[in-house]
């Protein structure tokens, strides 16, 4: 297995991420991508980069811009996220990967957790399997999220700010129309997700065409914490693209 450190641009911003490769010629290759406030080295991130290559996936996980940590955080400022500028950066990795010409463009997954699910579904399709994490249908400007440094930024519970327009931005997509049209498509969600109600889960899967798979983790909150409950999305993942890559 080989891991290296790999940059390319999205709109002008140089982004980071890293590409495994196992020791396979022109393996098949599943991009993960991250949640709203974590970056490719989060938590869950390196573990699955290194049970999708012990598998005989490559791996690309990268940060989206404003997204990281030190000398690996991608450029851009994390208050200018959108959806629309997180599509983007997502749709230039898969540039970038094909590219490097190290990959298999014909045996693409993706896996996306929460608002990088979110990414997934209203995204381009040019993957053969989809999986999504914890991932919303929808984001509703919250009651309790008021402006509080200036009229145009929202402060987060983190502390962390986005602009204003974040919210008009989500309103231009449809995730329940567009989640038609990822297929085959495995939704897996904890049954204790504090930040998005699992109800959401079942709505995206009533919504998805076959083939589809919907997978409850009891007790899995949000970011699958529990080592149990991550060991069982990876290998729920592992399965869905061992079937459809």
């Amino acid at each position: 297995m080989k891991t290296s450190l790999v940059t390319f641009y999205s709109e002008g911003k140089k982004i980071y991420g890293n590409l495994h490769l196992p020791n396979i010629k022109n393996p098949p290759c599943v991009i993960a991508l991250h949640g709203l406030e974590s970056s490719k080295d989060s938590g869950k991130w390196p573990i699955f980069a290194l049970k999708l290559c012990e598998a005989g996936f490559a791996c690309l996980r990268f940060s989206f811009r404003g997204c990281g940590e030190g000398e690996e955080k991608s450029e851009g400022d994390f208050e200018d996220t959108s959806l629309t500028g997180r599509i983007k950066d997502y749709e230039e990795a898969l540039n970038f990967l094909r590219d490097t010409g190290l990959v298999d463009m014909g045996r693409l997954g993706v896996v996306g957790s929460s608002f990088g699910g979110m990414v997934v579904i209203a995204s381009e399709k040019r993957v053969k399997a989809t999986v999504v994490l914890s991932t919303p249908c929808i984001i509703y400007k919250p009651v309790n999220l008021q402006p509080k440094i200036e009229e145009n930024y929202w402060v987060l519970p983190s502390g962390r700010r986005l602009k204003k327009d974040f919210f008009e931005d989500l309103k231009k997509y449809d995730l329940l129309k567009a989640v038609k049209n990822v297929s085959p498509i495995l939704i897996i969600h904890g049954s204790m997700d504090e930040l998005v109600p699992v109800e959401h889960a079942h709505l995206l899967y009533r919504s998805a065409k076959e083939p589809k798979k919907l997978e409850i983790v009891e007790g899995g909150d949000h970011t699958f914490s529990n080592p149990k409950n991550l060991d069982r999305v990876i290998s729920l993942t592992i399965e869905w693209f061992k079937k459809y890559l």
